[in-house]
Parts: C-alpha cells; sequence; structure tokens
C-alpha cells in the first residue's frame, strides 16, 4: 500500500471516529473535556479557568484581564431580593424575658395566633379595623411573657365576669407555645395540658370555638358540659388524648368520679371568671377540682377588679408568690407578691 494511501486511511478513519462519537452518548466526564477542549480553541474559557490557566498575550502580558473582570464582579452592588413582609401591627416584636433576658415571641405562637384570627377573617367576625391585630395586644405579649418564663401563678384583674374571645386567643396560643417548647426540650407532657374551667355552657361552646383552629397545627380540645350527654362525652374522652380541656365545674367532677379523665397532672390550670363561680355556688367544687390535681400546676385566676366576694377562694387557689396583671392596663405587671 503506498503511503499516500495510508494517509487518506487515518484520515478516512478518524473522521469515522468523530461521527461515532456524535452518535454515541458520552459520559459526563468526557462530555465535558471535549467542552473544555472547544472552549480553548475558541478562546472562550470560565472565570475559574481563567484564573487558574491563563498565559499572557500580546493583547495581557501582566495576566490581569480575568482579575479584573473578577473585581468588578466582586465590587458589583448585589440586588436586595423583595420579600414579602406582614403587616406592620403583625411583625414579631421584641420583649423582655421573666428573667429580664430579651425574648422574642416564639414563631409557633405567632402561628397560633395567626390561625385563629385567619379563622375569625374566613368566617367573617373579625374587623381589625375595630378589633385591631391580635399580634399588636399589648396585654397578650405581656401575658405571653409572665406566664411562659415567669412560672408563677397567675391573677388577672379585668372589668367583667369572663374573658372577651381576644383575651381567650392569647391564653390558649400561650398554653399551645408552652406545649410546644415542652417537647422541643423532650419533656413528657401528660394529657390534658390546659384544664380550662368556665362557670357556663355557653362559655365553654366559645372557648372550644377559640380552640378549633388550633386543631391544624396538632392541638386538640375537648367541650364538657351538660348540654351534652355524659356517655358520649365518657366515649370521647377514651378515643382520644386531647390536650386541652374546656369544662363547666359540674360535668368535670362528675367525669373524674367516674374515672373518664385524670386530672392529676395538668400542667395549666385555667380559671375564666371566678366571681361567677362564686355566684352560681361553684367555690367547693372548683376547691376540690384543685385538689384532684397532685402534680405541679401554674394556675392562672380571672377576677373582676371590684369583685371581693372572690377574696377566700383567691387566697385558696394561688399559693406562694403570684404574679398580677391588669387587663384594663397591662404595663403595671407586679410579679413576686404574696396573695
Amino acid at each position: 500500500m503506498a503511503k499516500g494511501d495510508d494517509a487518506l486511511r487515518r484520515k478516512k478513519n478518524k473522521s469515522l471516529r468523530k461521527k461515532a462519537s456524535r452518535s454515541s452518548t458520552v459520559s459526563t466526564r468526557v462530555a465535558a473535556i471535549i467542552a473544555s477542549k472547544k472552549r480553548r480553541k475558541s478562546g472562550l474559557r470560565r472565570m475559574c479557568q481563567g484564573m487558574c490557566f491563563s498565559l499572557p498575550t500580546p493583547d495581557d502580558p501582566f495576566n490581569d484581564r480575568f482579575d479584573k473582570d473578577h473585581n468588578l464582579i466582586k465590587n458589583k452592588p448585589k440586588s436586595v431580593a423583595k420579600t414579602e413582609s406582614l403587616p406592620v401591627e403583625e411583625s414579631p416584636k421584641r420583649v423582655t424575658g421573666g428573667d429580664g433576658s430579651p425574648e422574642s415571641l416564639s414563631k409557633f405562637l405567632i402561628m397560633c395566633v395567626k390561625e385563629i384570627q385567619d379563622a375569625w377573617v374566613k368566617e367573617g367576625s373579625f374587623d381589625s379595623n375595630v378589633s385591631g391585630f391580635l399580634l399588636a395586644s399589648s396585654w397578650g405579649i405581656e401575658f405571653w411573657k409572665s406566664c411562659r418564663f415567669s412560672g408563677l401563678d397567675m391573677l388577672v384583674k379585668g372589668r367583667g365576669d369572663c374573658l372577651g374571645r381576644e383575651h381567650v386567643a392569647w391564653v390558649v396560643s400561650t398554653a399551645s407555645d408552652m406545649v410546644a417548647g415542652m417537647e422541643k426540650d423532650g419533656l413528657t407532657i401528660a394529657n390534658p395540658f390546659l384544664l380550662y374551667i368556665v362557670p357556663s355552657h355557653e362559655k365553654a361552646v366559645q372557648v372550644r370555638a377559640v380552640c378549633k383552629p388550633l386543631k391544624a397545627l396538632g392541638v386538640h380540645t375537648v367541650s364538657l358540659h351538660e348540654d351534652a350527654s355524659l356517655d358520649h362525652q365518657v366515649r370521647g374522652l377514651k378515643s382520644c388524648e386531647p390536650e386541652f380541656v374546656v369544662s363547666t365545674p359540674e360535668r368535670l367532677i362528675e367525669l373524674v368520679s367516674l374515672g373518664a379523665i385524670d386530672i392529676s397532672d395538668v400542667s395549666l390550670l385555667v380559671l375564666d371568671g371566678l366571681e361567677s363561680f362564686v355566684k352560681c355556688g361553684f367555690a367547693e367544687k372548683i376547691t376540690a377540682i384543685r385538689k384532684h390535681i397532685s402534680g405541679k400546676t401554674q394556675t392562672v385566676a380571672f377576677n373582676d377588679c371590684s369583685a371581693r366576694e372572690s377574696v377566700s377562694l383567691v387566697k385558696t387557689l394561688l399559693r406562694g408568690s403570684v404574679c398580677r396583671l391588669s387587663i384594663d392596663d397591662p404595663t403595671t405587671t407586679k410579679k413576686a407578691l404574696k396573695v
């Protein structure tokens, strides 16, 4: 075979290999090598390749072209990403913890308050222009701070027998945040965690309605009152382990005596309207309920500031140092006072 024919054959085989490589699927590594070779031949390189492997040229004898481009990119002002911010009233606030250290509203607390408010907006029973945003409540923030970090029994005074639903929203959201905090710390939580005592079945239904949106966040609530069948409530308590229980004193005593519910390890006891309990003749039942709670519990009692009939009941329920809070003026919080 002549030398010229051999050269033609090698050239033909090379072209055949190129065609085969284009038609066949190559690995990622081989494809990267081929792409890098093409860039070198065309004079187009990546920034990192220019910084690491570029050589001096007559146009750039000191090889500083890529450094200049790098500095331009480095000094280029960064664009600020647009983020959807909460309204001013709903933005998290900085508050002070019970030990004097700065604490910000927890994310879970904000989620609970917003979940309740969104449910009211959806049902058309909430107007921010009239009521204002729940997260802007100075009383709610002060209550959460005192209840969450002090660990003391609380006496909350206001004008009226029972709490409004805005105050109830903060109470149950604070309790939910306490549950989330204990779970985060790996502590065992006994059910029910919150025992919310109300003077009437109407009030029990109202409190249960406020707690209902929290079910989406994993907090279940059961209401116990005389208008429902006792057997139905017994079966309901056996089928679930609610974190919150809202009950009237009479029905709770019945269920405890039947062994349908165990309240010995309740962590948070809320008494909504001590004056109403005294007027309805429930003072002895409230005292009996408190005696059934043998574990370490935090008691929060709401009382009318003008009521004198409930003074003896307050002294029986709240022991040791007590944190006092006013609904009308939350800035006048007094802590570590004897009842």
